[in-house]
């Protein structure tokens, strides 16, 4: 039944990642498919097809949130899965790091910041980190020891850790870092963190500069610490990274704090394979630390990546990368959504009238104007045998439309 299931959704992770979803339910229930998805590691659209064909086996409770069923909790007992201990630290919610009360007010006004900045553009995977994230990457900082003092380059900052590391150092009472260095392609970030840092008494550096291009000669190697959260595929991984080690001073044990989203095993050892070329080591890694805005297919966390430089580091792109980089230049496939309201079945990918379903859902469905979407298979983005957007049948018309599962479970952007 395991592999019938892991076969049914095509997941990767194949029966380890339905007995995952099975024990998640049996310890967390009643659990919102965003909760699964968390502490599972899969993304969002694949617990929810996960979920529908456990459901239509019996071993799940119909309405939301869910919960295993008495054939469902039979099933985990027998799989040797019925102990639902769990020792997630409940102060910092397995994150090993909690903002002191004195931070508090950074929080606050970093909220405020990230209210009257740019905009996430999700064409090129920009997704805003919450601002208790931002002001968790300042404390990491701390904790590892790369702050207070010398200098530090973010490789790309529309996530405003400049920003949360000038209002730290404001709230505190002094600077935490001797300089700050921004690269950055957007002129809308730069001059909202010039903006603002003015008046925050940290050296903030603004670079506008294409990462598919060497950094320029004057920030090369000048710098103890990098940050960057990249474009979510390995070769924006190993490009940014590639980058971060341009910059930063030569000789091991220099840091640099790596943010990315969780992907299947496959996925993950290209990017690992990336790290151990540049010759870098990981000396932390902390699962579902950063929470995310508007990034809900990936639960809305990812995980965050403490690397040391070696006396092997290099950087594997010295010249121009021209390349795939973000997830949207790398999709061939189309993935098909069901209205939940009406049955009608549509297609969300490159090609289709909507490439994300964050559109889709803004839209509402073509043929009720409701929703939400229930995911089903993936398609190629060029066959021609399934139609871009398919009304219900008379069967399906007739059939009275399924309860709309609360916003918290819906497929999120």
């Amino acid at each position: 039944m395991l592999t019938e299931v892991a076969e049914a959704v095509r997941l990767q992770e194949g029966p380890p990642g339905v007995r995952s979803v099975l024990r998640a339910l049996r310890r967390l229930a009643p659990a919102s498919t965003k909760d699964l998805s968390r502490a599972t590691g899969l993304p969002v659209p694949i617990v929810a097809a996960l979920g529908n064909e456990l459901r239509r086996r019996g071993f799940i409770t119909t309405q939301r949130p869910s919960r295993l069923t008495e054939d469902g909790l039979d099933l985990v007992a027998r799989l040797g899965m019925d102990l639902s201990l769990d020792a997630t630290c409940t102060t910092c919610d397995g994150r090993e790091l909690v903002i002191p009360d004195v931070l508090d007010e950074a929080v606050r006004r970093l909220r405020a910041l990230m209210e009257s900045g740019p905009a996430a553009d999700m064409a090129i995977d920009q997704s805003h980190c919450t601002a208790e994230t931002k002001v968790r990457r300042v404390l990491a900082l701390l904790t590892a020891g790369a702050l207070p003092g010398g200098s530090l380059l973010l490789i790309g900052d529309d996530d405003l850790v400049s920003l949360a590391v000038a209002v730290v150092g404001d709230v505190l009472g002094a600077p935490i870092v001797e300089r700050v260095t921004v690269v950055d392609i957007s002129p809308e970030i730069l001059d909202y963190i010039r903006k603002v840092s003015a008046g925050l008494g940290t050296r903030v550096e603004t670079v506008r500069h294409d990462l598919r291009l060497p950094l320029p000669a004057e920030i090369r190697g000048q710098h103890d610490v990098a940050m960057t959260d990249p474009p979510y595929t390995p070769e924006g991984a190993r490009l940014f990274l590639s980058r971060a080690v341009e910059g930063l001073r030569p000789g091991p044990a220099h840091s640099i704090f790596f943010s990315f989203g969780g992907k299947s095993p496959d996925e993950m050892l290209e990017v690992q394979r990336e790290i151990m070329g540049l010759g870098l080591v990981t000396n932390a890694l902390i699962r579902n630390f950063n929470e995310y805005e508007g990034s809900g297919i990936l639960g809305g966390v990812g995980f965050f990546q403490h690397l040391l430089t070696t006396t092997s580091t290099a950087p594997s792109h010295e010249g121009e990368f021209s390349g795939p980089l973000y997830t949207g230049d790398k999709r061939t496939r189309q993935r098909e959504y069901t209205c939940v309201a009406c049955n009608t079945r549509l297609r969300v990918g490159p090609g289709a009238r909507w490439t994300a379903v964050a559109a889709l859902r803004t839209e509402g469905c073509p043929n009720c104007g409701k929703g939400p979407f229930r995911p089903g298979r993936l398609v190629p983005a060029e066959d021609p045998t399934t139609p871009a957007e398919q009304p219900p049948t008379p069967a399906q018309q007739a059939a009275p439309p399924q309860q709309a599962p609360a916003p918290a479970q819906g497929i999120q952007p």
